[in-house]
């Protein structure tokens, strides 16, 4: 079950150019206090889910993002008890306006059992253009 959080997150963001991200999918991989930490800046950007949902969708409606496509290339999962941490190699392949960028990173899963079903309750990620963040050659 644990092995599906990253693939579920990615279908949920995951959208074509003219639709948008299954934002109810990645919404329900989340504890309600969950957050994003995007830390490939120089400071953390860390949002509450509906944060993370609203600046996505804001940014999708004023055309500054076109689709997005992310993919799990590798994944381990450790289980400590009712605590698990997951981390996912990941390749994104993003569209904005200034065209189309590839990005290879990791993101790692904070999961915890609540109430029988693994739900994250954070997800921070560092990316690049190159793949010297991850194990696997692509």
């Amino acid at each position: 079950m644990l092995e599906l959080i990253p693939r579920t997150v990615y279908e949920g963001i995951s959208f074509k150019s003219g639709e948008f991200p299954n934002f109810e999918l990645l919404k329900s991989c989340f504890i309600e206090q969950g957050i994003f930490i995007n830390n490939k800046g120089e400071v953390p950007l860390i949002k509450s889910v509906p944060e993370y949902i609203s600046m996505i969708g804001n940014n999708i409606s004023n055309g500054n993002i076109i689709s997005i496509h992310e993919k799990e290339l590798a994944s381990e999962v450790e289980v400590f008890g009712r605590v698990a941490q997951i981390k996912s190699e990941y390749s994104l392949v993003f569209e904005g306006k200034g065209g189309v960028q590839v990005r290879y990173g990791v993101n790692l899963f904070q999961a915890i059992d609540f109430s029988g079903k693994w739900l994250i309750s954070s997800m921070c990620w560092d990316d690049r253009a190159d793949t010297s963040l991850i194990k696997l050659n692509v």
